[in-house]
């Protein structure tokens, strides 16, 4: 059969990609349909190769030239199966001469006999033991380990990509993640569903750990941050899919093997990096808050003893107490948890937010209560997403508990950061007027940034209630002293004047209108645009 010329640069790459990727047993076979003849039909169209191959059905394959683990095959396996690897070998087979003396590939002159001494005869070789379903998890990360260091061997040499040569180490290995997940993930594709969710969250946990030890002293602003934002929520997906699993209540024990070594990858991470690419500190919690009570109690006697060991200016000392008051917190100990973390000389805000999110989602809302009227000093200086966060939380605990009030006297206590939240609070409860002297004596908003829907909900309802507030913004105008600002203040008495028709107090309104006037005679322009707006007469 006539085969389309691949440059022997390509085919050596090819090569070292199907020797990272590719298990020994499937080259076999595919080797066999080779030897067989099966393949049909051949085609190398731009940088992909489309055959097909007649195993009892008609297969379609399509080889990636320059990224073979991205290869496809309509049958049940999708990837790096024998169908992938006959058609690999129809070109690479035939011509294994012009390789004999490279020492990545030194095939038999025979077509017939087995190759001999090939970076794809790997069945000695550790990576290409494959993963058992069962674990033991130690035995995942070694397979994880020896396929990572392969690959990124691999893309030491000079890439087929112009940008891929110039980038950075840490930006390639993070390219690298698809490749790393295709083909590790490739063997759990038959596994029941809990085995292959288990398998696909450690795989993610340990690319994330492995792009950690990566950075060294390499700054995180130089990261590729949208790919690490790929990877996170990637891992996040499949930590979903292990909590939702319907075999994970019947399949304790093996749960719990498992996500005893995912809480000691966290742990590690959590502890050694100052500047992390991923919240480790939330990956540990989470781990914390949803393991069973074998593995908290053997993590909370870890922590307990490093506590005991460690002074308490120490980072990793911080860490620990966190890990802890969560560990307190999934054993429904929550007065501890807060004993835990009274230890903390000094405390972040932002680290402590977690545990409010935790009460609010198990709507513990007395709970909630103490926690954030122990941490109301230091809310009202927190960033402003973190404070939004914790004013969301307290109008939950108003809607739905007996507390409202004392929820409310906290939010009201952190004014004016958390002014939005509060003015929101009283829209819905129809305090208008509340509302209108919120915005007078704070003065968050002017005419020009309100939101005008707010202001036509409250006038359709109480156009009275603004009448206060119109006239304190029309005032501040004026003594802007400059013709558009007066121009500003006459489309903001013509608000007002409308206010006053729907109030009925039209006389009041007159009363007014003349009385301003009268007390700015000199200010020409501001009698000008008074006259244009046709608020007084000539």
């Amino acid at each position: 059969m006539y085969k389309d010329r691949i440059s022997s640069e390509k085919l050596s790459i090819m090569a070292d990609e199907a020797t990272r990727c590719m298990a020994p047993e499937v080259y076999e076979k595919g080797k066999t349909l080779y030897d067989r003849d099966r393949i049909k039909w051949v085609k190398i169209f731009g940088p992909r190769i489309y055959s097909t191959v007649d195993d009892d059905k008609m297969y379609t394959v399509t080889v990636h030239i320059d990224n073979f683990s991205q290869s496809t095959c309509t049958c049940a396996k999708k990837r790096l199966c024998e169908h992938i690897a006959a058609v690999f070998i129809h070109y690479y087979g035939p011509r294994m001469m012009e390789f004999e003396n490279s020492p990545k590939m030194n095939f038999s002159a025979s077509k017939n006999a087995p190759p001999k001494n090939t970076n794809l005869n790997l069945k000695n070789q550790a990576v290409q033991s494959t993963p058992d379903k069962e674990g033991p998890v130690e035995l995942w990360y070694e397979y994880f380990e020896n396929t990572y260091g392969r690959i990124r061997e691999s893309r030491k040499r000079p890439s087929l990509s112009y940008s891929d040569f110039f980038a950075s180490e840490l930006y390639i290995s993070a390219r690298l993640y698809d490749e790393f997940m295709d083909v590790v993930n490739v063997h759990s594709q038959s596994w029941p569903s809990l085995n292959r969710d288990l398998y696909r969250f450690h795989s993610d946990l340990f690319f994330m750990d492995m792009l950690e030890k990566q950075i060294k002293d390499v700054q995180p602003a130089y990261v590729d941050h949208y790919q690490m934002e790929e990877i996170w929520d990637d891992f996040m997906r499949s930590f979903a899919a292990i909590l939702s699993n319907k075999q994970r209540e019947k399949n304790k024990p093996l749960f719990q093997t498992f996500f005893q070594k995912a809480i000691e990858v966290a742990r590690e991470r959590l502890f050694l990096v100052k500047t992390p690419l991923f919240n480790w500190l939330m990956v540990y919690r989470l781990l914390c808050v949803t393991s069973y009570n074998d593995c908290l109690e053997k993590e909370t006697r870890y922590l307990e003893e490093f506590l005991a060991g460690h002074e308490p200016d120490q980072q990793s000392y911080y860490y620990a107490v966190l890990g802890l008051a969560s560990l307190r917190l999934a054993a429904n100990r929550e007065e501890d948890a807060l004993s835990v973390l009274r230890q903390l000389k000094d405390k972040r805000i932002d680290d402590l937010l977690f545990y409010l999110e935790y009460f609010a989602r198990a709507r513990e809302w007395e709970k909630l209560l103490a926690w954030v009227n122990w941490l109301a000093p230091d809310i009202k200086g927190a960033n402003a997403v973190v404070l939004e966060d914790i004013c969301k939380y307290c109008l939950q605990a108003v809607e739905n508990s007996k507390f409202g009030q004392e929820f409310i006297k906290l939010i009201r206590s952190w004014l004016p950061r958390s002014l939005d939240c509060y003015a929101q609070y009283l829209l819905e409860e129809d305090l208008f007027r509340e509302w209108v002297e919120l915005h007078m004596s704070y003065r968050g908003y002017t005419w020009d940034n309100i939101d005008k829907d707010v202001l036509r909900l409250i006038e359709a309802k109480d156009p009275a209630a603004l009448i206060p507030l119109y006239h304190q913004w029309s005032a501040m105008l004026i003594e802007g002293k400059t013709r558009k600002s007066y121009q500003a203040s006459v489309r903001v008495l013509k608000k007002l004047r409308a206010l006053y028709n729907k109030s009925k107090a039209i006389k009041e309104w007159n009363t007014f209108i003349y009385s301003l006037a009268a007390r700015y005679p000199r200010m020409r322009a501001l009698q000008e645009e008074l006259r244009k707006g046709k608020l007084i007469s000539s």
